[in-house]
């Protein structure tokens, strides 16, 4: 799922759901109840999430599908697509270790868990690492939240030696700098921020461009990040 560049238009801030009854992707013939978005709006891109490029739905509770008999967990519209290799790896985890409860720690756990058996690639790899993070600021765990930023950070940087679309290196070097203030590297966040400054002039693709607009309406946020604790900044009124 990528909501970068979908933009919904709404006269408030707020978010709604519906119910939706999903097929359990794991256990046949189970059924699962989730929520859907039934509205929201662009002002989702502004929320402090934006700090580890991570968004609405994926920072709300409603946007971990959790099948409550089985167990089987995963983000929001993640359920289709399993290989059967897939399905019989969770399947065996699930049934040797039932959720304990239905708690948002519980669900973060198992998000991990079965991700893990999952076959994904470095970019959601990445993603969700910051994900996790971003769940472990809201709940106050900043410690643990900063060891999955340390993960992703090093992924990136790894990534950032690469080939990456211009979209995947924007994201990258925005976020390697914001990482590298937070670890105290100075010096470093500035190298990035000027490397992505540079490189916002060079985008070619239209998407590019816009993704480059939208960063620059707060990339000097990036310079008021603290070392440790929360990675968000903060702002003066």
């Amino acid at each position: 799922m990528d909501f970068y560049f979908i933009l919904f238009y709404s006269a408030t801030h707020a978010t709604t759901w519906r119910d939706l009854e999903a097929d359990d992707p794991v256990f046949q013939g189970e059924k699962c109840s989730v929520l859907v978005p039934e509205s929201y709006g662009s002002y989702i891109y502004s929320w402090p999430s934006k700090y580890d490029q991570i968004f609405w739905p994926l920072t709300d509770e409603n946007g971990i599908w959790f099948c409550y008999n089985s167990g089987v967990t995963a983000f929001i519209d993640d359920f289709s697509g399993l290989s059967s290799e897939e399905v019989k790896r969770i399947k065996s985890y699930l049934e040797k270790h039932p959720p304990k409860n239905q708690d948002i720690n519980t669900k973060l756990e198992l998000l991990e868990k079965i991700y893990a058996l999952r076959d994904t690639d470095d970019t959601f790899k990445n993603k969700f690492l910051r994900v996790l993070a971003r769940w472990h600021q809201q709940l106050g765990n900043n410690d643990k939240a900063n060891i999955y930023r340390d993960a992703a950070f090093r992924g990136i940087q790894s990534s950032l030696k690469g080939k990456l679309s211009e979209i995947n290196r924007l994201e990258y070097l925005y976020l390697a700098a914001n990482y590298s203030r937070q670890f105290g590297e100075v010096e470093q966040s500035d190298t990035y921020l000027a490397e992505l400054t540079s490189y916002m002039e060079a985008t070619q693709s239209e998407e590019a461009k816009g993704y480059s607009e939208y960063l620059r309406e707060f990339i000097s946020d990036t310079k008021l990040i603290k070392i440790g604790g929360k990675l968000d900044p903060e702002l003066s009124e």
